[in-house]
């Protein structure tokens, strides 16, 4: 599944910007650092711990070059939350030891100068490691870090006026590009948000754009089939021209005033959208006086609107003809959806539909008069003996019948 186009811009800024602070502080390491340790290591008092405290910052670097190739294949997130905030602190944590013990080691001559190799990489470590999290802490540890440095020369005595503003101008211009690092990579994390918010809210606007194309063409849509059925005969019966006390008039009435129940009903929110948008046509053949008993079996099947339209009317066109009583059945099962009714009017019209998704069929025999209609439910490519299409298996299918009220 492919990540949102806001969360993309987010982490494709956040991993460059990770990448060119571990690129910066690479290359100081490997090529300020080793270079400035190696050219005068016997002028240290005990060369192996420089070497050790080398050491332990190119563990800190493979550390960091680790986790952004994991993070860049995607797996940033696969290991425990835990250990992703307990890795900076650690990194941290041997960052100071290594300077601190290099330092200590440091003729007092040699601080900030170019022969203290640890502190030009020091800080760049705190700015790649504290990246992702608030800028006060990228202050705090190169504070800290040069409150460190400075009571280390302080032990070591205060060197001449004019060796310490040397001192002072070097740690200013380390310091200075340190801190631009970091200011630059908390500017990118904002134009990412920027952009993502900018992204989501135009999304937003793009679907509020297509939720009402949608309605304004479903709506018309309605209108449309109302005006060919439902404003005709009201017409007739506004001018005089149709008689409410015919037959005829009074079951196109009834069969009109059932297909707006159901167009009522398709808005409504229903566990089974179908039987639910069947009741509405039964409700209006039960206040007619028709006493109508439902069946329903199967578990509820995903059907499209129009599908669903399909289905229903020749039923509700059978039931507004219906005379006394009549009975209708939802059977879902099979990688099919039945619909069917019998009503005690034989002679009763049932329109053709409208999709040829949907067959329908009548039977009249002995008074009576059945009418079904049947669509599949299975989808391209799966047999037809495949019970889940219908919604699921037959065995856990239930049957309920309600008594005419």
């Amino acid at each position: 599944m492919r990540e949102p186009l806001t969360e993309q811009i987010s982490d494709r800024l956040r991993d460059g910007a990770r990448l060119a602070g571990l690129g910066i502080l690479a290359a100081i390491h490997v090529g300020l650092a080793l270079p400035a340790l190696l050219s005068r290591l016997s002028a240290y008092p005990r060369p192996w711990l420089q070497l050790a405290a080398f050491g332990l910052l190119s563990l800190v670097l493979v550390g960091l070059s680790a986790g952004a190739a994991r993070g860049r294949r995607g797996g940033q997130g696969g290991g425990p939350r835990s250990a992703a905030h307990l890795w900076p602190a650690a990194g941290l944590g041997c960052v100071v030891l290594a300077s601190a013990a290099a330092t200590s080691d440091l003729p007092g001559a040699y601080f900030l100068g170019t022969l203290h190799w640890s502190f030009l990489e020091a800080g760049w470590f705190g700015v790649v490691l504290l990246m992702d999290r608030p800028l006060a802490l990228t202050w705090a540890f190169l504070g800290g870090h040069l409150a460190i440095t400075f009571a280390q020369l302080l032990l070591n005595g205060l060197p001449p006026r004019q060796e310490a503003a040397g001192m002072a101008v070097s740690a200013l211009a380390v310091c200075g590009f340190q801190v631009a690092m970091a200011v630059g990579a908390r500017l990118l994390r904002d134009c990412a948000r920027s952009a993502s918010t900018a992204l989501r809210e135009q999304e937003r606007l793009h679907t509020e754009a297509a939720v009402a194309e949608h309605l304004h063409h479903d709506q018309r849509d309605r209108y449309q089939a109302l005006n060919a059925t439902v404003l005709p005969l009201l017409a007739g019966l506004a001018d005089g021209s149709l008689d409410p006390r015919d037959d005829e008039v009074r079951r196109r009435c009834a069969l009109e005033a059932a297909k707006l129940r159901r167009l009522f009903a398709e808005n409504d929110y229903a566990a089974d959208p179908l039987v639910h948008e069947l009741r509405a046509g039964i409700d209006v053949a039960e206040r007619n006086g028709v006493g109508v008993q439902l069946a329903v079996r199967g578990a509820p099947a995903e059907l499209p609107r129009g599908l669903r339209r399909a289905l229903i009317e020749p039923v509700l066109a059978a039931l507004a003809a219906a005379d006394r009583t009549a009975r209708a059945t939802v059977v879902r099962g099979g990688g099919r959806v039945r619909v069917g009714v019998v009503i005690d009017e034989p002679a009763a019209r049932i329109p053709a539909t409208a999709t040829d998704q949907v067959r329908v069929r009548t039977v009249s025999d002995e008074g009576r008069l059945w009418v079904e209609a049947v669509c599949a439910t299975v989808p391209a490519g799966r047999p037809a003996g495949d019970d889940e299409g219908a919604g699921g298996p037959a065995a856990h299918s239930s049957s309920r019948e309600t008594s005419p009220s």
